[in-house]
């Protein structure tokens, strides 16, 4: 009797644990990558959050920390409210952001880009006469509580002057808790980039994001745990110029804020007389695509360090003694365009 009661109850526990609700998967491994953003909060950048604010809301990524850097070619004080703006706009104003330090880095971002690009994210934001906004913990604070309380490993995108990462970098808890740190910067076989008063004193062998702040892009060279650093330089964003072609598709197709927002971005005039001379790119949204969507370009390894000072101060040089890294050598054109653009539109990527 005794052995048929215990029989009866042990089933009729079973039968009561297999209706309740199945309990959580354990974290490590489970649910869309986390995702960090760092930028200096151009126009590009901009954009880039839009599209990564989408890519969260189909469940691809788990957007859970901006952060922007106030020493690249974003305005202090006005880089966090356009971050914030952005992520209101596209419907998630629960990610958590904050800023740099003002006026770190070695050289400042020509004045009259950082007027224009100012001047085009209020057009296009509306958010001018926006109230300053007021983060608890600075940028490099963020990153690191973000890293180190999350259960699954996380990647880190960054787009702007490393000034933050490196900081962030500086505790060993928290580079251990980073997967991946995918990077918009750096040029290993083609030109630099530096344009009106940024070009007198150097030689243009530099990438602007590695030129503002080249202590800290070697910092993080140095303090990113070994194979975890892919670089997305001018080499593959070569392939993604902004085109009136692009746009006028996205002036067609506009289904999500993403898209909406991103296409007032490109449609303002002083950011439209730009492209018209063809020297604009989406630099910053191929490495955020290409983190999600790694078909869309190749990597392969490198050895690369970042010059300290002189007419290369910033210069990214490949030698065997360098820091080993992957770096991607071109990307789709075609593949690109379409993956931002649906992404942006909250569609799943055609090219998958």
């Amino acid at each position: 009797m005794r052995l048929s009661f215990w029989t009866a109850a042990v089933a009729a526990l079973a039968t009561v644990i297999a209706g309740l609700p199945a309990a959580a998967a354990p974290a490590s491994g489970t649910g869309p990558p986390p995702v960090i953003y760092d930028s200096d909060l151009d126009f590009d950048d901009a954009s880039t959050l839009a599209y990564l604010c989408e890519e969260h809301k189909l469940g691809r990524i788990d957007l859970r920390a901006v952060t922007v850097a106030n020493n690249g070619f974003g305005v202090p004080d006005r880089t966090l409210r356009h971050a914030r703006s952005v992520l209101e706009q596209c419907g998630l104003p629960q990610v958590p952001v904050a800023a740099g330090a003002t006026g770190e880095g070695v050289n400042p971002a020509p004045p009259e880009l950082v007027a224009t690009i100012e001047g085009v994210l209020s057009g296009a934001l509306g958010d001018g006469a926006r109230p300053p906004y007021i983060s608890r913990l600075s940028a490099p604070e963020l990153i690191a509580r973000t890293a180190q309380r999350s259960r699954q490993p996380v990647t880190l995108i960054a787009t702007g002057p490393l000034t933050n990462v490196a900081a962030a970098l500086a505790s060993r808890a928290t580079a251990r808790r980073i997967e991946r740190i995918q990077i918009m910067g750096g040029a290993l076989r083609v030109p630099g980039n530096l344009y009106g008063s940024a070009l007198p004193g150097f030689d243009n062998s530099q990438e602007f994001n590695f030129w503002m702040d080249p202590v800290s892009a070697r910092a993080v060279l140095q303090r990113a745990r070994p194979g975890t650093v892919r670089l997305v330089p001018l080499d593959a964003t070569a392939a993604v110029p902004i085109t009136q072609d692009f746009v006028a598709r996205l002036a067609a197709d506009q289904n999500a804020p993403g898209a909406r927002l991103t296409y007032r971005i490109v449609s303002q005039p002083d950011l439209a007389a730009l492209i018209d001379l063809g020297i604009m790119y989406w630099w910053d949204a191929l490495a955020a695509v290409t983190a999600v969507h790694s078909s869309i370009t190749q990597f392969r390894p490198e050895r690369i360090d970042v010059v300290q000072d002189g007419v290369q101060s910033g210069r990214t040089v490949l030698t065997p003694a360098g820091y080993r890294i992957e770096a991607a050598a071109a990307a789709d054109t075609e593949a690109f365009e379409r993956c931002f653009l649906d992404a942006l539109n909250g569609r799943a990527c055609s090219n998958q």
